[in-house]
């Protein structure tokens, strides 16, 4: 039977047709590591091929000769695991997983044979080599084919400038295939390999991704920028800590792009990694305080995407940065904590801003920081006490959603900060009743909802007010009520 016919050698052979190599199959698992690599950077952008026709017309070939070689692997898995050339297993050279310890003693041995040639013993001859019959191991090919073959799914299966319609659904095809062919049921356990190798094909995938992420090549390759999150994504605790040092740079590389969509990427991946790798190893080599500074840059931008995905990342790096309280006596400047620094920066810009999402957003994300600083808000309350006069003073749409997390945030004020409140007492309550009697007038544009959710909340702020001051607040409104009669 010719080789040929057999299902992997035919598939393996396709590939080296589809890069209009010749059709001779791999004969070792160095080869065909090289052969599969190849083939994915044949069929992904970059600076020779650009992304326009060339890489266009290659995406859908690639994904069928990959679709071949994933189903070849499914064929002889199901039929015994070995498909053999011409000749019998023991005769020729064998294709087959190897641990590296193994891997390491082969190539010692071929070294050492190599240097010591005899020269009584007749060399062997090339011609014989190519023709030695081959044991195709099925999951040899696999462990060679699943980085690569992830790695082309991911550059094609998203829209962009080098995939098609036809090569995206051909990908998800492949993609589906290849988690058959490894009996996995998501991207996730496909990545975290075998237990005795936990994250091989990550590992691998990252070898081939790394030249294409370093500083002065990404721009080249603008796949990258896409394969690169949603494989990071698909890693979690604790195994993401091995490849630190891999995954941080490209993020900060992508965080501080001049596109807004490598940069809304590339705080979604140092998010990713804040959350996923412990504390201790972000804080080695101040790896920490390096995200905190690439982050705290863009709290400067005015796009709401980018803030929105920032500022839930600077909450989850705080306790990160936190550093222990000085010891008694001990003098520790205010402007030294992250969180101070970024609240001042804040506040700051919800006095300025004027653009209906952004207050929305800087309201919604007040409390979380209140409750991340807790007594240390009194710091900030006299400017933070402006910020929510000044935003209850303002309508916000139908759904009132800043003016709601402004209560909030007042009554989390007042709970953490009640020994300073009531000197602010009449600033306050002049704010809340002011609040109460437009939402009681005809001229009120919300749902009663929504009104009767705001009344609620500035009652309890009323409620927490009149405790805090000892009664003051009831004596306040009766002075009022008795100076004047039209009051209500």
């Amino acid at each position: 039977m010719a080789a040929a016919e057999h299902p992997l050698e035919r598939a393996l052979v396709g590939v080296c047709a589809c890069m209009g190599r010749p059709p001779i199959p791999p004969r070792s698992r160095a080869a065909c590591v090289e052969l599969l690599q190849s083939f994915f950077l044949w069929a992904s952008p970059s600076a020779e091929s650009g992304c326009g026709e060339e890489i266009l017309a290659r995406g859908s070939p690639a994904m069928r000769a990959s679709l071949v070689l994933t189903e070849a692997v499914k064929a002889v898995s199901r039929g015994g695991g070995q498909v053999t050339g011409a000749g019998t297993a023991e005769e020729g050279p064998e294709l087959k997983s190897q641990t590296a310890e193994e891997s390491g003693k082969s190539n010692l041995v071929k070294g050492d044979v190599e240097k010591t040639g005899n020269k009584d013993v007749a060399p062997t001859p090339k011609v014989k080599a190519l023709s030695a019959p081959v044991v195709l191991d099925a999951q040899c090919v696999l462990d060679c084919a699943t980085a690569p073959l992830l790695l082309l799914c991911g550059v094609h299966i998203q829209e962009a400038a080098w995939s098609d319609p036809q090569a995206r659904c051909l990908s998800n095809q492949l993609l589906l295939s290849l988690l058959d062919a490894a009996h996995c049921p998501s991207v996730t356990e496909l990545l975290r390999g075998s237990p005795e190798e936990p994250y091989s094909p990550y590992r691998a995938a990252l070898g081939l991704l790394g030249p294409r992420l370093r500083k002065d090549t990404w721009p080249s390759h603008p796949d990258a920028s896409l394969v690169f999150p949603w494989l990071l994504f698909q890693v979690p605790r604790p195994f993401l800590s091995e490849y630190l040092s891999r995954v941080m740079p490209p993020s900060l590389l992508l965080s501080d792009d001049y596109k807004l969509k490598n940069k809304i990427l590339g705080v979604r991946c140092l998010h990713h990694i804040v959350k996923n790798v412990p504390a201790a190893e972000l804080r080695q080599y101040n790896r920490a305080l390096v995200v905190y500074h690439a982050l705290r840059n863009h709290l400067y931008s005015t796009e709401h995407d980018l803030i929105e995905v920032v500022l839930p990342c600077l909450l989850d790096l705080f306790p990160i940065l936190h550093k222990p309280p000085p010891a008694l006596g001990a003098y520790k400047k205010d402007a030294e904590d992250p969180a101070d620094q970024v609240m001042q920066l804040l506040l700051t810009h919800m006095e300025m801003e004027h653009r209906i999402n952004l207050r929305r957003l800087y309201a919604r994300t007040l409390p979380a920081f209140q409750e991340r600083l807790g007594v240390g808000i009194v710091r900030h309350l006299k400017r933070l006490l402006q910020v929510i006069v000044g935003y209850l003073e303002v309508y916000d749409g139908p759904a009132e959603a800043a003016r709601l997390s402004i209560l909030e945030t007042l009554q989390g004020t007042i709970k953490y900060a009640w020994p300073r409140i009531p000197p602010r007492l009449p600033l306050l309550l002049k704010s809340l009743l002011k609040l109460i009697h437009e939402l009681s007038t005809e001229a009120n544009q919300n749902s009663p909802s929504i009104t009767e959710t705001l009344l609620k909340e500035a009652t309890e702020c009323l409620l927490l007010l009149d405790h805090c001051c000892k009664g003051q607040v009831k004596v306040s409104i009766w002075w009022q009520r008795e100076k004047s009669p039209s009051y209500t």
